[in-house]
């Protein structure tokens, strides 16, 4: 990466805490980043001068779903200011990054710096475009109403439709083809009774249209630094892959941001991994983050809601 000026602060400091962060992907929060008052902060302008786009005015005028990159990069600009915000400089126990807020999540624990994650997420979004070319066009659903191993059971049927990810005890993540997604929206409601969302973005990761990515993305990564640091190794870093659930070690992180786009994940269990005294913050002001995670089994008084 280019040796541009670092954020001042990029690596928190302070006494850990039972805290576990989540950051969630992108798809998940435009609607409110767009309403927010939070969007125009100090890192949000930051890195719009940085990357030289406009996140707070593409926010505001809801350009960024189609526009992979910079809309990513708003996500984990905004997430890591406000999770900055709620912390004050204390270091959680262990940050959850989905997606693309894996991004922001290891820039939290202070393992890169936010100017090289949101400049990773531009060349994320460019590949991704550049893998719908190859690979086919495609589009993602939220199956909302039916158990996950329901609504995987009647997904491998349909061709060209894949589960992306599981979020909650009711909810799964799809990716599909463009072509198929009206054909499995009605099969999903008429055989599974399911609520079908399609989410506000134009293409379908964390599946097998986004083959060849990680490979390509790797190479992007290979200036980049890990901060292999006693700070960054007390936080644990969570990815939500699927059947993985664990934390994720320092040495393994680069690879580990790589492959998160190809692979399907699992919030539910990695949720679930968690003792009972962890305590879960969101790290956007919305409440789609706080019920999902109550949504997986946790009781309410173990999550903090963004302020």
């Amino acid at each position: 990466m280019s040796a541009e000026p670092r954020s001042e602060g990029a690596e928190p400091t302070g006494t850990s805490s039972r805290e576990v962060v989540m950051f969630p992907g992108g798809g998940i929060d435009m609607d409110n980043m767009r309403d927010t008052p939070l969007r125009d902060t100090s890192y949000m302008r930051r890195m719009s001068g940085f990357l030289g786009v406009d996140f707070v005015s593409k926010l505001a005028n809801g350009e960024v779903g189609s526009d992979p990159g910079p809309y990513q990069a708003s996500v984990a600009a905004l997430t890591y200011a406000c999770t900055r915000q709620r912390l004050s400089g204390a270091r959680p126990m262990a940050v959850i990054g989905q997606s693309s807020g894996v991004w922001a999540a290891a820039a939290l624990m202070g393992a890169i710096w936010i100017e090289d994650a949101c400049n990773l997420l531009m060349i994320r979004g460019d590949l991704i475009a550049e893998a719908s070319a190859r690979h086919g066009e495609g589009r993602m659903l939220s199956v909302v109403g039916p158990s996950p191993d329901e609504t995987t059971a009647l997904v491998e049927e349909i061709d060209g439709c894949w589960v992306s990810g599981v979020m909650t005890r009711s909810s799964v993540t799809l990716g599909c083809r463009l072509e198929v997604r009206e054909d499995a929206e009605r099969t999903l409601a008429d055989e599974l009774g399911a609520n079908v969302v399609r989410l506000p973005i134009d293409f379908a990761s964390h599946c097998p249209l986004m083959a060849g990515v990680a490979g390509e993305l790797r190479k992007a990564m290979s200036d980049i630094e890990i901060i292999d640091s006693p700070d960054a190794g007390a936080v644990e870093f969570y990815d939500c892959f699927m059947g993985d659930p664990g934390p994720v070690s320092l040495s393994d992180l680069g690879h580990r941001l790589a492959l998160n786009i190809e692979q399907p994940f699992d919030l539910m269990a990695t949720v679930q991994s968690f003792d009972e005294d962890a305590l879960f913050v969101e790290s956007l002001p919305s409440a789609g983050i706080f019920n999902m995670i109550r949504y997986c089994g946790i009781a309410r008084k173990r999550i903090i809601k963004a302020a």
